[in-house]
């Protein structure tokens, strides 16, 4: 197989391939992200139960503005689910680093040798995680760059999509 649509580099956001001088000579449509997208329609999936407190929390901040992005349907609960566990991971391990103040980034065995510590390790992981999962809903600037947020056809009537677009591009 020749390969498929995950081959190859990440596409660069349209303003850095501008920035460049659009050496592949890419088209305004192409550069705008006009290409059509079909899928299921943006709505809010139910938050999941098992989800920490801290993790609901996070929910319930990112998933109306995903919504009225039209990034997120209700299929996409999972991926969600592992961002929004994967904060509350991150910000629990960050706490206990913190309480732990010198020794919370490095650990001595019992052979005398340093390591980094355990907390400092499921801090990392967590934020590879979040990292992972938010690229999907364009929760990073880079990621942003990638999404194909959906243009309205017309101007007739208010448009929350196009003005909450406007809010974070």
């Amino acid at each position: 197989m020749a390969g498929n649509s995950n081959s190859g580099r990440k596409a660069i956001p349209a303003t850095v391939h501008l920035i460049r001088g659009n050496p592949s000579k890419k088209s305004a449509e192409e550069l705008a992200g006009a290409t059509s997208r079909s899928g299921p329609p943006a709505q809010a999936p139910a938050c999941p139960d098992f989800l920490t407190a801290d993790a609901k929390t996070e929910w319930r901040r990112i998933i109306n503005d995903l919504v009225v992005l039209g990034v997120v349907t209700k299929i996409d609960r999972a991926e969600l689910a592992v961002y929004c566990q994967a904060w509350s991971d991150w910000k629990m391990a960050r706490k206990k680093i913190a309480e732990m103040r010198d020794t919370g980034f490095v650990e001595t065995t019992p052979s005398g040798y340093k390591q980094m510590s355990a907390w400092m390790q499921v801090a990392n992981r967590a934020e590879d995680r979040m990292r992972t999962a938010g690229s999907s809903f364009g929760l990073n600037p880079a990621a942003r760059g990638r999404l194909e947020i959906r243009s309205p056809q017309g101007e007739l009537f208010p448009n929350e999509q196009k003005d909450a677009a406007e809010k974070y591009f």
